[in-house]
C-alpha cells in the first residue's frame, strides 16, 4: 500500500491510486491506466511537487498563527486579556461584531469561543448587526448559546445587559442541523459529544464540552 493513502484519497481517486501503485511496482499498465497517468495523475503530482518546493503548507500554517495573533490583539482591545502574557504587535482593528462572527466561523478554538461572553458583557453591542451576521452566516445557534451564557453570567456578576430581545430572535432562528461549536473534528468525536455535551448547549442544537462552571471561572478572572 502507498504510504499516507488516507491523505492521498483527498487528491486521487481509487483508480488513480491503484494505477500509481502498479507503476511503482513496475507492472504493465493498460491503455486506460496510461491515460489516467498522463492526463490526471502526472499534473496532480506536479502540483504536489510545486506545493512542496515552495513550502506552501508551512506558509499556510504560519498564516493561521498570524490569524491567532490578530484575534488575540483584538480580544485585548475589547477587554479580554487572559490569553497571552506576550505583547502582540499592532494588528488590523476589527469591529466587535465582526470579531465575534470571525471567531465562530473561521477559528472556533475553545479559548476564543470562551472569550465571547466576556466581550458581550464588557462592551456595547450593535444588536442589529449581530442579528444580521447570525442570519447571513447561519450562526444563530452559536450566537444564541453564547448570548444565553452572557446573560447567565450577567445575573451572577450583577451586570445588566439589554439583550433578551436578541436572545429571543436567535431562539426563533436557531439552525435545525446539529453542529459542533468548536468546529467538526471527526465523526467518532462528534458521537462522543452527543453523550457528553451539557444540556444547555444541546438545547441550541450544538455539541461541545463547554460548561457553565468554566465560563464562571473565566468571568471571575476577567471581569
Amino acid at each position: 500500500m502507498l504510504l499516507g493513502t488516507d491523505y492521498m484519497r483527498y487528491i486521487f481517486g481509487k483508480v488513480e491510486i491503484d494505477t500509481i501503485q502498479k507503476r511503482l511496482e513496475g507492472k504493465k499498465l493498460k491503455q486506460t491506466e496510461r491515460n489516467y497517468l498522463s492526463r490526471s495523475i502526472r499534473p496532480k503530482l506536479l502540483a504536489a511537487k510545486i506545493v512542496t518546493e515552495k513550502n506552501i503548507f508551512e506558509k499556510i500554517k504560519s498564516l493561521n498563527v498570524s490569524s491567532d495573533k490578530k484575534l488575540i490583539f483584538n480580544l485585548s482591545r475589547y477587554g479580554y486579556d487572559i490569553l497571552t502574557l506576550k505583547k502582540i504587535k499592532k494588528q488590523e482593528h476589527l469591529i466587535l461584531e465582526d470579531l465575534i462572527a470571525l471567531i465562530i466561523i473561521k477559528n472556533p478554538k475553545p479559548r476564543f469561543i470562551e472569550a465571547i461572553p466576556i466581550l458581550l458583557l464588557k462592551n456595547k453591542i450593535d444588536k442589529f448587526k449581530l442579528a444580521e451576521l447570525g442570519f447571513k452566516y447561519n450562526i444563530c445557534s452559536q450566537l444564541g448559546y453564547l448570548l444565553e451564557i452572557t446573560l447567565f453570567l450577567g445575573n451572577i456578576f450583577n451586570i445588566k445587559k439589554d439583550l433578551y430581545d436578541l436572545l429571543e430572535y436567535f431562539k426563533k432562528n436557531k439552525e435545525k442541523n446539529i453542529k459542533n461549536l468548536a468546529g467538526k473534528k471527526d465523526d467518532d468525536y462528534d458521537a462522543f459529544l452527543i453523550d457528553t455535551s451539557p444540556k444547555r448547549i444541546k438545547n441550541w442544537n450544538l455539541l461541545g464540552r463547554f460548561y457553565d462552571e468554566d465560563f464562571i471561572k473565566i468571568a471571575e478572572a476577567s471581569l
